[in-house]
C-alpha cells in the first residue's frame, strides 16, 4: 500500500485511493529519538524510503534497543514491500515497547499490508485499549472490518472517528468508500465528490470516485472522473475490475476482499 490507499494509510486499497492517516508518515518523537534517528526521519518524511531504512538500520545497530530506530526502519521497509524485514523490526520495537501505539498500530497497518485484516483488528484493538481517540488506530480498524466486508461494524467506528476528528481527509474518505461499499452509493458518492475537489488531496480519491461510479452503473462518469491520472489502457483495466466487483456485489457476496485486495 503507496501507504494504504488502501485508499490507507498512503496505505493503498484500491492502489491510490484511501489513506490510513495517523501514525503512518509522521515524525517520531523528538524526546525519543536520537540525532541519528532524526536524520532518518526527514528522509523518510521526504519519500526516499530507501535511504531511510539505511539510515534506521544504521542508527539501530549503534542503538540496540532504540524503539524509535527499530519503528522508523519497520515503516521504511513496509513502503518498500519487504514485509518480512519490516516485521521483524517492528516485533522486536513491540517487545522493547508493548504499550507503545505507533508500534501497535504500525504492526496493525502492516497486517493490512499483508491482506490479514483479522490479525490488524487485534493489534488496532490493543492501541485503542491504550489510547481510544487514536486516529490511525480508528481508521485502521474501520479498514479492516471494511476490508471482511462488515460495514456497519466499520461506520460505527467512523463515526465515532468523526465526532472527534470531523474534517480529517483519510478518515473522510474511507467512510465515503465504506459507504458506498454497503450500499449507500448515494451518501458515500456525495461524501467523495466534495474530497475529490480539495486541491491538495483531491486525486487520490479518484478511484474511489470512479468505483462508486461503476457500482452506480455510471461507467462513463467512472472513465471521466479517471481521465488525465490514469492511462486510457489503465482507465479500462480499473473499469473492467470493479464491473468484477459490481458483479459481486449483484450477486449478494461480500465485495471487501476484492476492494482492498
Amino acid at each position: 500500500m503507496k501507504r494504504i490507499c488502501f485508499l490507507l494509510l498512503t496505505v493503498a486499497l484500491l492502489g491510490g485511493c484511501a489513506s490510513l492517516g495517523g501514525g503512518t508518515g509522521t515524525p517520531f518523537s523528538p524526546r525519543a529519538s536520537s540525532q541519528a534517528v532524526k536524520v532518518a526521519d526527514a528522509a523518510y518524511v521526504s519519500g526516499d524510503y530507501r535511504q531511510a531504512a539505511t539510515l534506521y538500520e544504521r542508527a539501530s545497530r549503534k542503538e540496540l534497543d532504540s524503539v524509535p530506530a527499530l519503528l522508523g526502519l519497520g515503516r521504511s521497509y513496509i513502503a518498500l514491500g519487504q514485509y518480512v524485514r519490516a516485521g521483524n523490526a517492528l516485533e522486536r520495537a513491540h517487545q522493547l515497547s508493548p504499550r507503545n501505539v505507533e508500534v501497535l498500530t504500525e504492526l496493525g497497518f502492516l497486517s493490512l499490508s499483508r491482506k490479514q485484516p483479522r490479525k490488524a483488528q487485534v493489534f488496532y484493538g490493543d492501541a485503542l485499549k491504550i489510547a481510544p481517540r487514536n486516529l490511525a488506530a480508528l481508521t485502521g480498524k474501520a479498514v479492516s472490518l471494511d476490508f471482511l466486508s462488515e460495514y456497519a461494524a466499520a461506520q460505527k467506528v467512523y463515526t465515532q472517528a468523526l465526532k472527534w476528528y470531523p474534517t480529517d481527509f483519510a478518515l473522510l474518505t474511507n467512510y465515503g468508500l465504506s459507504q458506498v461499499l454497503s450500499g449507500q452509493i448515494g451518501a458515500g458518492t456525495r461524501v467523495l465528490e466534495e474530497l475529490v475537489r480539495d486541491p491538495v488531496r483531491g486525486d487520490t480519491v479518484r478511484q474511489n470516485m470512479a468505483l462508486a461510479y461503476v457500482l452506480d452503473g455510471r461507467d462513463a462518469d467512472a472513465r471521466a472522473v479517471l481521465d488525465g491520472v490514469l492511462s486510457p489502457d489503465e482507465i479500462e483495466a480499473k473499469i473492467a475490475y470493479y464491473r468484477k466487483i459490481r458483479a459481486a456485489a449483484a450477486a449478494g457476496k461480500p465485495i471487501g476482499y476484492l476492494v482492498f485486495n
